[in-house]
């Protein structure tokens, strides 16, 4: 970290910004990159960043403004100006990145028959990051039973979380029915009468199936 410290703040703009937008480019995928990935990555979305703050700049200098236009060590208005910029044009990069951009890029090479991988992690990643809507979900456990949510809570619950969490680890969401192994079923109040709403979480050892319905 001294040695990240002591490079020209021209190089730390770079890398901070970059790594932000790295960060936000992967987020949730649960991505390991090798280290050259990973720094050049960060390079990239590093250089777009500080591309943008040399184009904002050059604008505002066309426009009349007095602004600083290279990061001076001595000048920290310089150095929160651009440093400002490289983060935001960074951020926007990787936003556009994963909202328009990879998406594109998935349909072009698609259409063009060179793969059909989706860049996700794993087939778990591609269901959960597809665009649609849920209606159900219902988790099969190993002893046999089925945990069932519609996804639909009282509007007197306040709920901190989306009405169904699902991660590597597990599962959790607010259980509307449970369904036994010999056939029967019974409805689950989700609401106490004290007004706690109440969620179930399932670690993934105990399930062995989950059917999500959903829709377009």
């Amino acid at each position: 970290m001294n040695e990240l410290l002591k490079l020209p703040y021209e190089i730390q703009i770079v890398l901070v910004a970059g790594y932000l937008g790295y960060k936000l480019s992967t987020a949730t995928k649960k991505a390991e990159h090798k280290t050259e990935d990973f720094l050049l990555q960060v390079l990239v979305f590093g250089t777009l960043g500080r591309v943008f703050s040399y184009v904002v700049i050059w604008l505002l200098i066309k426009l009349g403004h007095s602004v600083p236009t290279t990061v001076i060590e001595t000048d920290y208005k310089s150095v929160v100006m651009i440093g400002a910029l490289a983060i935001i044009g960074s951020v926007a990069s990787a936003l556009l990145w994963r909202r328009y951009i990879e998406k594109g890029v998935k349909a072009a090479m698609s259409f063009l028959n060179i793969y059909h991988d989706d860049h996700e992690t794993s087939a778990f990643r591609s269901v959960t990051s597809a665009r649609t809507r849920w209606s159900f979900v219902q988790v099969h456990l190993n002893n046999g039973k089925i945990l069932e949510s519609w996804l639909k809570l009282p509007e007197q619950a306040g709920i901190p979380t989306k009405p169904v969490i699902l991660n590597d680890d597990g599962i959790a969401l607010y259980v509307t029915t449970i369904h036994s192994d010999d056939g029967e079923s019974h409805d689950c109040e989700q609401v106490t009468s004290t007004g706690e709403t109440i969620i179930s979480y399932i670690p993934r050892s105990e399930i062995k199936q989950i059917d999500i319905g959903w829709k377009k």
